[in-house]
């Protein structure tokens, strides 16, 4: 670049500068104007507005020098506001959006600027090229940022499926199975000694093992159901399908908008809900059970009932415990609250209210 069209660069690139809060403030009436989500909320756009300081840095720096110029240290920023984005569900092509709003009022400005000067075009075309170069790097970075966040998401929701299935595995197979170990050991000790203690201990690992088959069946066609699952009400009717034991009526009830609740909420709610009616069904000995689930746009109602035999839940009187501290530990989860009422002769109600954010699926 030679001197003179370096000092026409400088004074440019200094006019230009001077003009720089003109064009964030016409850049932030068009976000505003344009009624996105970015303009909307004010913590977006003062990220954006910084963006776009940034890129006229970059843009009256290219005219300067004559070479496009990006400041790639504070490219990083474009990285941290497209995480910012993507938790708070704002889709990258929002960005892209934002930023056409910005090209018309920094081209517009200089060219106004360049105008009259030796070397206009050749300036606008190094501040068109800075300006795009500028602009879609962000967008890529922020871009990237984005799917991301989207990968760890879904890294976190295998890993929470894996301990998820490993619960049910734990709360439905592990029992049984440690019974089956155990009478196995005691059989080989009384061996010896009493034959008769031993084969008796036999029997017992043979019922054992029988009921942790049917819990690996189950856990099967659980992971089954769930794999195709997209209604509550559908899926629930589905289990009871599956289940078919028993002689008790069930009423099964599902009122409210299921749109209300995030997947992975409705999906917890199923198994809750599910575990209520396995309880009833194997340990109630009911002529009814009842299941209602009640969904308003703050909070789900749950409650599972049973006419059978009821215990005394401070003594355990009835078997299934894994399965109650299983229902309590999802509800809580998910901020929400178990309750379990019971005692002898007169039936059991679990219920759960489970508290809604506002997202929905």
């Amino acid at each position: 670049m030679d001197p003179s069209a370096l000092a026409t660069g400088f004074f440019i690139a200094s006019a230009f500068q001077a003009r720089h809060d003109t064009v964030l403030d016409t850049f932030r009436k068009r976000l505003i104007g344009a009624c996105g989500p970015i303009g909307i909320e004010e913590t977006l756009l003062n990220q954006a507005i910084i963006q776009a300081r940034q890129v006229l840095a970059d843009v009256t720096e290219s005219i300067r020098t004559g070479q496009i110029q990006v400041d790639e240290t504070a490219i990083a920023l474009a990285w941290q506001a497209g995480a910012a984005r993507a938790m708070g569900n704002l889709h990258p092509v929002e960005s892209l959006r934002a930023a056409t709003e910005l090209f018309d009022p920094v081209l517009d400005a200089v060219i106004e600027t360049a105008a009259g000067q030796p070397d206009a075009a050749c300036i606008v075309r190094t501040a068109t090229q800075a300006l795009q170069r500028s602009v879609m790097t962000r967008v890529r970075w922020a871009s990237e940022a984005y799917v991301g966040f989207l990968l760890d998401r879904v890294q976190q929701a295998q890993l929470a499926e894996r301990r998820r299935i490993a619960r049910e595995l734990h709360d439905r197979v592990g029992g049984s199975a440690s019974v089956v170990t155990r009478n196995l050991e005691l059989a080989k000790a009384y061996a010896d000694t009493d034959q008769d203690r031993s084969h008796d201990k036999v029997d017992v690992a043979y019922r054992a093992s029988v009921q942790t088959l049917e819990a690996v069946r189950g856990v099967a066609t659980d992971l089954r159901l769930e794999s195709k699952f997209d209604n509550l009400e559908q899926a629930l009717r589905g289990f009871l399908d599956v289940m078919g034991e028993g002689n008790a009526a069930v009423d099964l009830a599902v009122s409210g908008d299921e749109a209300w609740i995030p997947a992975e909420v409705l999906a917890e709610v199923f198994l809750v809900v599910r575990e209520a009616l396995r309880n009833a069904f194997r340990h109630s000995e009911a002529q009814t059970i009842l299941s209602h689930v009640d969904i308003a746009p703050h909070e789900i109602r749950v409650w599972v009932s049973d006419d059978g035999v009821g215990f005394d839940p401070d003594h355990g009187g009835r078997t299934g415990g894994s399965g109650l501290a299983s229902m309590g530990e999802r509800v809580e989860l998910l901020g929400g609250k178990l309750f379990l009422h019971s005692s002898p002769g007169r039936g059991t109600r679990v219920e759960a209210f489970i508290p809604l954010s506002g997202t929905s699926r």
